[in-house]
């Protein structure tokens, strides 16, 4: 059980950070706006982040839960039924495996504007689906909700906090990969980025896989 909580941690937070940075490279003001809140936040010069700012960090956040929601690392989730349960006019039997799918219910249009659009900004409110109950549930949800979420924004936000202080994100002619729908983590395919140093001493840009 340990292995499994610690593969899965591991390879949907790789993905999932993955996926973020791609999305920060084609979005390039957004991309700045991140760099911009972590001068604002922490300070000009740009000294060693500290735990209490990651949660100062709300346009980083937010371009977080975005990824999450049009990326979501795991395509479905699966549940055992204790007790009949009747759904749009369905009965569950005790014993059926129930199957929730965030891919599809990250982009239901009754409950996302733009559902297929990156839009940090949604998430100025609370919930931006309050009212569709389970409409975002990247880490599951109910009491057999994901334990490593907390770390896992944590994790996150740690390690874009200091890509963005060291380094400019583009795409390489526009290129945004397609998904692996093959793996059961759907990793982007060919994952492969410029990166720039932002010390204006530094001309050098790379491209590589991230």
């Amino acid at each position: 059980m340990l292995i499994g909580l610690l593969l899965a941690g591991q390879h949907t937070s790789s993905t999932t950070s993955t996926w973020l940075g791609f999305f920060l490279a084609r979005e390039k003001s957004i991309q700045e706006q991140c760099y911009e809140e972590q001068k604002s936040v922490c300070g000009e010069n740009l000294p060693s982040l500290t735990y209490d700012q990651l949660k100062d960090l709300n346009v980083l956040d937010r371009c977080l839960k975005e990824t999450l929601r049009l990326r979501p690392p795991i395509m479905t989730m699966m549940r055992m039924a204790k007790a009949p349960q009747t759904i749009a006019g369905y009965t569950i039997l005790p014993g059926h495996q129930i199957c929730v799918s965030p891919t599809i219910n990250h982009t239901l249009k009754d409950c996302w504007m733009e559902n297929l659009k990156f839009k940090p900004d949604r998430y100025l409110q609370d919930n931006p689906a309050a009212e569709k109950k389970f409409a975002f549930v990247p880490f599951g949800a109910g009491r057999h909700r994901c334990i490593g979420e907390n770390f896992a924004y944590i994790q996150i936000k740690t390690i874009w906090s200091t890509l963005l202080r060291l380094y400019e994100f583009d795409l390489v002619d526009g290129y945004f990969p397609a998904i692996n729908y093959t793996t059961m983590i759907h990793t982007p395919i060919n994952p492969l980025i410029i990166y720039k140093r932002r010390s204006p001493n530094e001309t050098h840009t790379v491209y590589t896989r991230i």
